[in-house]
């Protein structure tokens, strides 16, 4: 799953900065893991691994996001990456029609690859992209029975053990995609109050600091990093220059801490942390923009 945001890093990176110094060497590993051979490899892998579930929703959804970012790039090379990966994402987009139809798991909250909303989040900016109103339907009905009326959560507890992401956050992540601003702003006052009470926002944006920043402690460096890239989800949907200027200067200034702690991770010539942080921050930076 790793592999699969870091591809998505890879293309998002060389589509908002195509003059990087390593743009071509970019391009070339692109091309090599986005040849028709390879894709035929990973989906052969992925149909006959785990009944057909191999990495879902986790690393199956990632490689929507990938299909996602291509699709809205005028770029002759990205052209060809799709095609060539279309297969794949097709496979997936059906296991998640198929999933949520069928499958009914745990209505849970979860910071880590089992995450429903995680999943259901990028499913929803697949089909949405490429206009699978089926996908979108199975996704939206499925985002609104789980979590519509799924009662607060306290933001503060988290995170729990060593999640990598903040399950209550990436709730919010599903929720603005599938809620009008207006039922958003409705469904967060029942749902995370704090987030959108000047008063009380710095209960649940406090950063849980852990001076180790290796081995498992880093999963909380991701966790601030995944809080980065939901927030910037909300502030988009909340419209938040219409919010109270005093809750906005709290998100920012918590969401540049949150920033800077995550950032002790990373460039320690650490494969371990690098090969994922690294993608989580750029997400955090420009995922949604």
């Amino acid at each position: 799953h790793s592999s699969v945001h870091n591809h998505w890093c890879l293309v998002k990176l060389l589509k908002r900065y195509p003059n990087l110094p390593e743009a071509d060497q970019i391009r070339k590993k692109l091309h090599l893991s986005f040849n028709t051979a390879n894709i035929e490899k990973e989906l052969d892998f992925v149909q006959n691994n785990e009944y057909g579930l191999f990495e879902f929703p986790y690393g199956q959804s990632w490689l929507l996001k990938v299909a996602v970012e291509l699709a809205e790039w005028e770029d002759s090379d990205a052209k060809i990456w799709l095609k060539n990966i279309s297969p794949l994402a097709a496979y997936i987009a059906h296991a998640h029609k198929w999933y949520w139809r069928n499958i009914i798991p745990e209505k849970t909250v979860s910071g880590s690859h089992d995450s429903p909303s995680m999943g259901l989040a990028f499913a929803h900016d697949f089909a949405v992209t490429f206009n699978d109103e089926e996908l979108r339907k199975i996704v939206d009905s499925t985002a609104l029975e789980y979590y519509l009326k799924y009662g607060r959560k306290d933001l503060s507890e988290e995170p729990i053990g060593y999640d990598f992401m903040s399950g209550g956050l990436l709730v919010t992540d599903i929720m603005r995609k599938v809620l009008s601003p207006k039922k958003l702003k409705k469904w967060l006052k029942t749902y995370a109050p704090e987030l959108i009470d000047k008063k009380r926002v710095a209960s649940v944006m406090q950063i849980k600091k852990t001076e180790k920043h290796d081995e498992y402690e880093a999963h909380w460096d991701g966790y601030h990093l995944n809080r980065i890239w939901c927030l910037n989800g909300l502030w988009i949907s909340l419209d938040m220059g219409k919010m109270n200027s005093d809750l906005k200067t709290s998100w920012a200034e918590h969401m540049n801490g949150m920033w800077d702690y995550a950032q002790e991770s990373i460039g320690k010539d650490n494969y371990d942390i690098d090969h994922w942080l690294s993608s989580f921050s750029v997400f955090a930076l420009i995922g949604y923009e």
